[in-house]
Order: structure tokens, then C-alpha cells, then sequence
């Protein structure tokens, strides 16, 4: 059987519930290879959302992975961060919260060392180097407006955009609202991009199944489970609580780990490749991503939309990453 080669990834985020989930599909994927992990402010500040990568680096056994503080602001406008749905630290859960360790993140560079190597070695036929964002995408406009030269070997993916309504906006997704700019600069600039929206994260609900499997099935007590696995559950009981509050939602969408499965199954996906402007000078509707659907505007394709999802799929490859994330997690040595 000739040899794959893993799939180079770079995961830029602002952990987040579901940004925490996102960390654990990439680091245990057999797929694919976690060059590191950039923050940026969005969920909540850079501060606390760089304290809760390693906090889930920690315990998902992933401690050798590199992480760099990024922007702790858009590009032009004032922070927007989402406290009412993550909580104060952006990672609030229950009794079984993640530790807080914290080793010493890089300051952010206009380019990591861990990105620029595998990007300049890149040979026909290997796999771009590919920027998994599942924040607000300054820290990636950054890049690719200060090194335009690596565009050519990078592909970005974003969990980002909406197709019709928003989330914390009414025509606007969240990620996007907070730098719309970035997002304009990212979508415009040539890079090859794919844009996974609301309407597919939307489909990928954390069900009572789906919390009972992230204990070990429905036949496994929950006193019975590890402690890992009952942290996860926590982070996702606490996500339940927060979005049905505040947007009415039965069950929480998982929306970060949607961008992951992307890179690792893109079979999974329903996917056209369309125009997609962000709107950035409506007060109304700034971060809105207009996206042509019916190729009326003439304007030529750039984005790669995720239209549809196999949820089915999606959940295997989480619920697989979270057990072998189990096997490895120093949470169950204590």
C-alpha cells in the first residue's frame, strides 16, 4: 500500500467550547499532522483563550504542540468577544473543568517557524499546508497580506460565514462580525480558501446520543467514566445550557471541529465553488458573507462553500478522536 503523507496543519482559533473539541479532532487525527496553534481574541480575550488551548492541550495529551499568542484585536475595529456563550474564562464548565497549565506561548510573528517550513519544502503532488480557522481571521489576514509569497502553498479553511441568517448578528456570522476585514482580505486576496458556514455546523447537534457516547455509550453510568470523558461532557453541558438561553437551541451545533473534518474527509461535504464578498461598511450588516449562489453577480468564483454535511460521518470522526484523546489523557492518571 503506498504511504499517505499526513495532512500539514496549522489550527488558528479562539477556544471556545467548540474550538476545544476542534484542538482534539486535529491533534488525534491519524490524518493529519498538528504543526501548532496560533490565538486570537474572540470568544474572549487573547489572554484567556491562550490559557485555554493548553488548558486542552493538557488534557487531551497533546503537550508538545506549539502555540503563539496572536492578535488580541481586529485589524479596524473595537474587540467583540462572546462571553454570554462561553462564559467569563471562554471555557467555563463544571466541576471537572480543565486544569490551568500553561507553558510559554511564542509571541505572534508575521510568520511561525512551524508554517514556514513545511510551506517552502512543499513538492508537486504533496499536500498544501492548510490554515484551519476557527476564529476571527486577523491573524491569518496578517499573514498572508505580510507574506503574499506563500500563498500559493497554503490553503485556508474557516469556519465562518452564513449563507442566509447570522448568529450574533442578523446577517452575520460571529467569526466574521468580529473582523470583517480580515475576512474580506482573506477571501480576495487568492488564496486558495473554503468556507464552512452556519448552515452545515448548524446540522452538527450535540444530541443526548451524542453526549451519552462522549461518556462511553449509553450503557455506561456516568460515574463510571473517565475523567476526561467527563470533562468533555461538562464543556458540553455548559455549551447546552448557554445556547439554548440565549438562542433557543434544543441541542448545541458544534461548529469549530466542522472545519477539521473538512481537511480530513472532504467526502463528507457537499461543496460548489462560488463568489463570496463580506460586507464591511453596512452598520447594519458589516461581516455579512454575500454569497452568490445562483452566479448572478458575474463576479468570478473564489470560496469553496460547504452547502451540506454527512453529520453521521462527522460524528464518527469526532467520537473517534475523543477516544484516543481518552487513552492518552493525563486527566485519568490522577
Amino acid at each position: 500500500m503506498p504511504h499517505v503523507p499526513k495532512i500539514p496543519v496549522w489550527l488558528d482559533c479562539d477556544p471556545g467550547h467548540d474550538d476545544a473539541l476542534a484542538i482534539i479532532l486535529a491533534g488525534h487525527s491519524p490524518l493529519i499532522e498538528l504543526l501548532g496553534l496560533s490565538t486570537v481574541a474572540g470568544n474572549q480575550t487573547v489572554d484567556k483563550v491562550t490559557e485555554n488551548a493548553y488548558r486542552i492541550l493538557y488534557a487531551a495529551g497533546l503537550p508538545g504542540v506549539e502555540v503563539v499568542q496572536g492578535q488580541g484585536r481586529p485589524l479596524l475595529r473595537p474587540p467583540l468577544v462572546c462571553g454570554e456563550i462561553h462564559g467569563e474564562s471562554g471555557l467555563d464548565a463544571g466541576p471537572h473543568n480543565p486544569r490551568q497549565t500553561r507553558g510559554a506561548p511564542q509571541a505572534w510573528r508575521s510568520w511561525p517557524p512551524a508554517w514556514r517550513r513545511p510551506s517552502r519544502r512543499r513538492r508537486p503532488g504533496e499536500p498544501r499546508v492548510r490554515v484551519v480557522a476557527t476564529g476571527a481571521l486577523t491573524n491569518v489576514a496578517l499573514l498572508l497580506t505580510l507574506h503574499p509569497e506563500l500563498i500559493p502553498a497554503l490553503e485556508v479553511v474557516f469556519m465562518g460565514g452564513a449563507l442566509g441568517t447570522g448568529n450574533t448578528a442578523p446577517v452575520a456570522e460571529f467569526n466574521i462580525q468580529v473582523d470583517p476585514e480580515a475576512a474580506h482580505i482573506v477571501t480576495s486576496c487568492g488564496v486558495h480558501t473554503s468556507m464552512v458556514p452556519l448552515e452545515v455546523t448548524h446540522t452538527a447537534l450535540v444530541t443526548e446520543a451524542v453526549a451519552e457516547a462522549v461518556l462511553g455509550g449509553p450503557l455506561a453510568p456516568r460515574d463510571s467514566a473517565s475523567p476526561f470523558r467527563k470533562t468533555m461532557y461538562d464543556l458540553l453541558h455548559f455549551f447546552q445550557s448557554t445556547y439554548k438561553e440565549v438562542f433557543g437551541f434544543d441541542n448545541p451545533p458544534l461548529h469549530d471541529p466542522c472545519a477539521v473534518a473538512y481537511v480530513i474527509a472532504p467526502e463528507l461535504f457537499k461543496v460548489s465553488f462560488l463568489r463570496v464578498d463580506v460586507e464591511t461598511r453596512s452598520d447594519l450588516s458589516a461581516g455579512q458573507t454575500v454569497t452568490d449562489l445562483r452566479k448572478t453577480t458575474g463576479r468570478a468564483p473564489n470560496t469553496h462553500v460547504c452547502l451540506a454535511m454527512d453529520v453521521e460521518g462527522f460524528w464518527a470522526l469526532m467520537l473517534s478522536s475523543l477516544a484516543t484523546a481518552d487513552a492518552s489523557s493525563p486527566l485519568n492518571q490522577s
